[in-house]
């Protein structure tokens, strides 16, 4: 039976088929806005020092929401934080700048339609003090 179910996987092929576009229904099953409204969009500024796995395991815990936020790997670089309320993610919006690893990490809130741009800068205030 193996040989047979080897046969077969062989002759299997993904390039025979074509990759026909299709419409999804504008139903609510399939909008990704009510599921992605209490959620936080963020890309790593150093790949190489921000290892992706463990970010999404320590940022819930930096950000003591540990239980309340889950986060989910969306490429190499970009991750989604999926928070249980809005108020903690406000709060978390509030904070500024975020940081992991000693680097920042440029985090927006989910928004159905990101302008080109988007996830390419950061925004952060400076205070200075007397200078004499």
């Amino acid at each position: 039976m193996s040989s047979a179910m080897d046969k077969a996987m062989l002759a299997m092929s993904l390039d025979e088929e074509e990759d026909l576009p299709f419409d999804i229904p504008d139903r609510p099953e399939y909008s990704s806005c009510e599921r992605n409204v209490l959620s936080l969009i963020g890309r790593t500024l150093n790949p190489d020092r921000q290892r992706m796995r463990n970010l999404l395991l320590d940022m819930p815990r930096k950000w003591q929401m540990y239980g309340k936020v889950r986060g989910v790997a969306l490429s190499s670089e970009k991750f989604q934080f999926i928070f249980d309320s809005e108020r903690d993610l406000i709060e978390i919006l509030g904070r500024g700048v975020h940081t992991y690893n000693e680097w920042a990490l440029a985090i927006e809130r989910w928004v159905e339609h990101p302008a080109e741009d988007h996830l390419q800068f950061i925004l952060f205030g400076c205070k200075s003090g007397n200078f004499l």
